[in-house]
């Protein structure tokens, strides 16, 4: 590394951009230390959010972090999934995989809470600065307003005052599918050139825990492409709920995207019209939603850019390939890629800086497009629109239990796997 320190700035300081920050701050091979700053729209430490998972080669990033043995600390302690029918009966069950590198197990040894993996990797980015191993600068209720790239930098200015116009040697876009920076960078691509609507909407939040619930995923379809789905929490007095919709075919729904224009309690109004009647605990769930202080509704897409990096700057996370499923594995491996090739660097030329985040890209792409192609049918065979696709639905299910192919599905993937190596840089 060149004895000038980097400035790297990072739009969005959720799962990506704090994996970049803690990463970039702890990565051995940077000498000296470089100078980071790590943006976050909200004002506040956004530390809430549904159960995610870490798998393939992001599990070999968090042991190289050391976060491991922390990240399990924090399992959900979710034991499987359940397929239930209206009256609340058992179609079949599948347990979790302790195999993180089975791609198609439905609940990983390191599943998290969102907010608790970015809580902790925020933490890890605060013992790195008070033990003076890091120079991270987080910055909340502040974005960029506009950025231009010259040959000495990238100059950015801000949306909120909270910081000066200034140059910084990279720029990092990290702040997720609906990314405000992602523009910026690359000018000549329309949003929604690079968004593939799957033709599905969730809305999630938390309600209390009760004696009847365990700590399984359950999952009740309803006829309109309708699913409800609750899931332990860790802590044992609360559960997460997913409510979500699924259009018939792989497109916008304008009715709900008027509705996502809404407010949420505008949103809550449409959920409960659509779920109402649908058998199971459904009216349990609709009550929780209108108690709950955490609601949040989003369209689930896949984020497909033809470039992730263009001179100084570059993307990362579901920014760069949003995928329902993997986007934090993906996130956190993107992460850990740019921040050794950046360390890798003899100069913080604008040449060097462009290679390196080239390096990134060509490294990265294989595995991202090897990875982000959504299972046959998903998610339209999974949420049926009648009653007889859901009987189908249950059939399929049934068999799958009772011949337990889902023990051999759990296996596909692997051999992708093989075929790509995460780099070594050294940790």
């Amino acid at each position: 590394m060149a004895q000038k320190p980097l400035s790297i700035l990072i739009s969005g300081a959720g799962v990506a951009g704090s994996s970049l920050a803690l990463m970039a701050a702890c990565q051995p091979l940077f000498n000296p230390k470089p100078i980071i700053t790590l943006l976050e729209r909200s004002a506040t430490p956004r530390t809430t959010g549904q159960a995610i998972d870490i798998r393939g080669p992001a599990v070999r990033v968090i042991r190289q972090l050391g976060l491991e043995k922390k990240i399990k600390e924090l399992h959900t302690t979710e034991l499987g999934i359940i397929i239930v029918n209206a009256r609340g009966k058992n179609v079949a069950q599948f347990d979790a995989s302790g195999d993180a590198d089975k791609q198609a197990a439905f609940s990983s040894e390191y599943e998290i809470l969102r907010g608790d993996l970015t809580a902790l990797l925020l933490q890890e980015i605060e013992a790195a600065r008070e033990g003076e191993q890091a120079n991270v600068k987080i910055v909340y209720g502040e974005s960029i307003d506009s950025l231009k790239e010259h040959d000495d930098g990238v100059a950015v200015k801000f949306g909120n005052g909270k910081l000066e116009p200034q140059k910084y040697d990279v720029v990092v876009a990290a702040d997720g599918m609906s990314s405000r920076t992602r523009p910026m960078i690359f000018k000549e691509q329309a949003p929604q050139e690079c968004t593939n609507p799957i033709g599905m909407f969730i809305a999630y939040f938390t309600i209390p825990r009760i004696k009847d619930d365990d700590d399984y995923w359950r999952w009740r379809n309803v006829p309109g492409g309708l699913a409800a789905h609750i899931r332990p929490h860790r802590n044992k007095t609360t559960m997460g709920v997913y409510l979500s919709v699924v259009n018939a075919k792989k497109e916008r729904l304008p009715e709900l995207d008027e509705v996502l224009s809404k407010d949420a309690n505008a949103q809550k109004a449409f959920l409960r019209k659509r779920f109402e009647g649908g058998g199971w605990k459904t009216e349990r769930l609709l009550d929780g939603m209108d108690q709950c202080g955490d609601f949040y509704m989003q369209q689930v897409a896949q984020i497909r850019m033809p470039n992730w990096t263009k001179g100084r700057c570059a993307i990362v996370g579901d920014s760069a390939f949003a995928t329902m499923g993997i986007g934090t594995s993906l996130a956190m491996t993107g992460a850990y890629i740019i921040a050794g090739e950046l360390a890798k660097m003899s100069s913080t030329s604008s040449e060097d800086i462009s290679a390196a985040l080239g390096r990134y890209e060509e490294i990265f792409r294989p595995y991202v497009d090897n990875h982000t192609t959504a299972p046959l049918g998903f998610p339209q065979f999974a949420n049926p629109q009648t009653k007889f696709g859901i009987g189908v639905l249950h059939a399929v299910l049934k068999a799958a239990y009772w011949t337990r192919l889902d023990k051999l599905f759990q296996g596909l993937g692997d051999t992708k796997e093989e075929e790509w190596k995460l780099p070594d840089y050294r940790w």
